[in-house]
């Protein structure tokens, strides 16, 4: 059964307001679909595989989409069907605690700018909530069947010179049957500490069975749900060429006992780019894993 998310409420039915108006028929390529609510989804089945070409055209529906990080607090869907992107309007609203500001059609893309800097500097409570927003947003669209592509992490990084655009990381979704799992996010911040989102009592007992004298201490917010490992020597900082060696294999060793605890890993992001926070001022990509 799947978790419930530490800041999850209940899934608000009402867009905010600039949501209709940026879907509206007339505003983009193609009219609007009518909304259909989230817990009624129909799910399109996945397209056969065929030996004839077929061209794909503007504004056409395919298996495949993405959804990019802009600037320091937008979040771009390219080529999601109209109820996944009324879904992510849900997820947002709802997971989001600044709230969106706007939503607006962005040349073949719909783009919520939401208030606040989650992808910048902004602080502590944002870099926690944005995290738990991203994977409200994974689970969502897993459920109706719209995954990361695995074989590359469903991940570009990097394509083309537009830095001085905002254009950040992009995740690759790809339409499948509906999954259902619990989610777990998982950041390196600071110079030696450890954040596991969504995790359970026996992973963070695991862990520090595992990691022995390697982890200082354990703390959890009872609040947020949060497990901070604290590790010894500031991995993350370590001034030496040795320190990004440990560094990386303590980051195997972390991934082993995620296997054996039976997650997989879908996808990790650079969200920030190591801007603002204190004890969540991110010193790596955010990895995010499901069982």
């Amino acid at each position: 059964m799947a978790r419930t998310y530490p800041h999850d409420k209940a899934v608000m039915q009402d867009h905010p307001p600039a949501y209709t108006e940026a879907t509206a028929p007339g505003r983009g390529p193609g009219p609007a679909l009518a909304r259909t609510p989230s817990s009624t989804l129909s799910t399109p089945a996945t397209p056969s595989l065929s030996s004839t070409p077929r061209s794909i055209r503007k504004g056409h529906a395919t298996s495949f989409a993405m959804l990019s990080l802009c600037d320091s607090d937008k979040l771009r869907f390219i080529r999601f069907p109209e109820p996944l992107t009324a879904l992510a309007s849900e997820v947002l609203t709802a997971l989001w605690p600044k709230g969106i500001q706007t939503v607006q059609k962005y040349d073949e893309s719909l783009e919520f700018k939401l208030k606040g800097n989650p992808l910048g500097y902004g602080g502590d409570k944002e870099k926690i909530a944005i995290r738990v927003t991203l994977m409200g947003l994974l689970d969502a669209f897993a459920k109706e069947g719209w995954v990361v592509v695995p074989s590359a992490g469903g991940r570009v990084s990097r394509m083309g010179d537009y830095k001085s655009y905002g254009q950040g990381d992009s995740l690759i979704f790809h339409r499948q049957q509906p999954q259902v799992h619990s989610w777990l996010c998982i950041s390196f911040d600071s110079s030696d500490l450890i954040h596991l989102l969504n995790a359970p009592t026996e992973l963070a007992t695991s862990l520090i069975s595992s990691f022995g004298d390697r982890i200082e201490k354990c703390n959890k917010d009872f609040v947020s749900g949060t497990f901070e490992l604290k590790v010894r020597g500031n991995p993350w900082t370590r001034n030496s060429g040795k320190g990004a060696v440990q560094s990386r294999l303590l980051a195997l060793d972390l991934m082993q006992i995620l296997e054996e605890q039976g997650y997989s890993m879908a996808t990790a992001l650079d969200i920030d780019h190591g801007d603002g926070g204190s004890e969540y001022e991110s010193s790596g990509e955010v990895w995010f894993w499901y069982r």
